[in-house]
């Protein structure tokens, strides 16, 4: 009992990247009518589901509260709940191993340059799904925040990588990458489709925005705003379809 309680505490961070939480708890309760068909009694998946989840993937429920603001009080439990059901089916899921950390840091650079690397960790890596980003431009203590709740460095990378299917998924960036001393964003469109069964894909656009320390230049946060609300991107889900 010990181990699948630590597993879940820590899988808790790691499955609550964006949609694959919101999508698998809303298929597991059935709110997603159009998904019921697949959802059958005698499924793994579902069965899982069922199990009592350590009361330890609750200890940020108030965080994601003050995150979310302006968010209506049915919404914030609606996420709550999300992150409770799922947390145990995470385990169902392997994990991939770390990024390794990068002994040298890029330092104070040119507006120009760390441009250029963002440009190909979007571009080029589709880094918002493969999580393959360039960590010699990141603080080794920055924290990566989307609408569900904040994670540091090697949880986003093991949870992206883990539940994002790459090759079935698509990331476009939408204008230009814009840089200055104090942060870097952009906007982005992509379709995700999820490491879980069925495959499922969904369509969401928004942006993201990169502090940087005053100091080092280095990115000490990640933070993702999506445009759409978590219905409007369920809604959005197909089956078994490549982007």
């Amino acid at each position: 009992n010990n181990y699948v309680n630590n597993c879940a505490a820590e899988l808790h961070c790691k499955m609550a990247i964006r949609l694959p939480i919101l999508f698998l708890a809303t298929v597991a309760t059935g709110t997603l009518h159009h998904a019921d068909a697949f959802v059958q009694p005698t499924s793994p998946i579902s069965s899982s589901l069922d199990r009592p989840v350590s009361s330890a993937l609750h200890g940020k429920t108030n965080d994601i509260d003050n995150d979310i603001g302006s968010t209506s009080q049915p919404d914030c439990r609606q996420r709550r709940s999300f992150l409770s059901v799922t947390a145990t089916a995470a385990s169902l899921f392997p994990l991939r191993a770390s990024a390794s950390a990068t002994s040298s840091k890029k330092l104070n650079l040119s507006s120009e340059d760390l441009k250029e690397i963002i440009l190909s960790d979007i571009v080029d890596k589709s880094f918002l799904v493969t999580a393959d980003i360039t960590r010699d431009v990141y603080d080794e203590s920055a924290t990566f925040t989307d609408e569900i709740d904040v994670y540091t460095m090697d949880k986003w990378i093991k949870g992206t990588k883990s539940l994002f299917i790459p090759s079935g998924s698509r990331v476009s960036l939408v204008g230009d990458v814009n840089v200055s001393p104090s942060e870097v964003s952009f906007r982005f469109d992509e379709d995700l489709m999820f490491n879980i069964p069925f495959k499922p894909v969904c369509s969401l656009t928004g942006r993201v925005v990169l502090t940087r320390d005053a100091n080092t230049g280095l990115i000490t946060s990640y933070r993702e705003y999506w445009d759409q609300s978590v219905n409007e991107v369920l809604k959005t889900a197909k089956f078994g379809k490549k982007a």
